[in-house]
């Protein structure tokens, strides 16, 4: 699918509207950017005001629906959700790093106000998965996973302590 100026309106028009992420092909941000790339050269061939005026309204419009995605990538990631249906795999990766750093943060915070925990470097637990693991509600009432054989997380104390418990991981010291 290309991309024109009332195809990419539309999609801003569904991610201003709504409060679920829009459905993305996998290569929007590369076809979009090719869009930007043949509205500039016609831009700059062309030197019009229709042709100039067409170009910054579509970097406008892609400037804003990205803004909107990272907006409710981040509320996903505060939320717990990380399934990620209709993210592009940029999104996707930030997706996942910023609810790591969620995490993290979280368990820091209650290491704390909760002096039984040790401090925040003693909640924390870092550990290797070693079986793919789906997604859980922890005890915290957090939500945790899905996550990949081989991924290396930084983990609250409890939630490490389950999945070496379940064989599901392996500390790393």
């Amino acid at each position: 699918m290309t991309f024109s100026y009332s195809a990419l309106r539309e999609i801003q028009k569904k991610e201003m509207e709504g409060s679920a992420i829009a459905n993305l092909d996998g290569d929007f941000y590369k076809k979009v950017a090719d869009l930007l790339v043949l509205k500039k050269k016609e831009a700059m061939e062309n030197q019009t005001i229709i042709a100039i005026k067409e170009f910054e309204n579509i970097r406008k419009t892609i400037i804003s629906i990205q803004a909107k995605r990272e907006e409710k990538i981040v509320l996903m990631a505060l939320r717990g959700e990380i399934e990620g249906k209709g993210l592009t795999p940029e999104e996707l990766e930030f997706l996942k790093r910023f609810s790591e750093t969620v995490v993290e943060m979280r368990t820091a915070v209650k290491g704390l106000w909760n002096p039984n925990d040790g401090g925040p470097v003693a909640a924390i637990r870092k550990v290797r998965i070693v079986k793919n693991v789906d997604q859980y509600m922890g005890v915290d009432k957090n939500v945790y996973g899905p996550f990949k054989q081989g991924e290396e997380l930084l983990l609250p104390k409890e939630e490490a302590e389950w999945l070496l418990h379940a064989k599901m991981a392996e500390k790393i010291e």
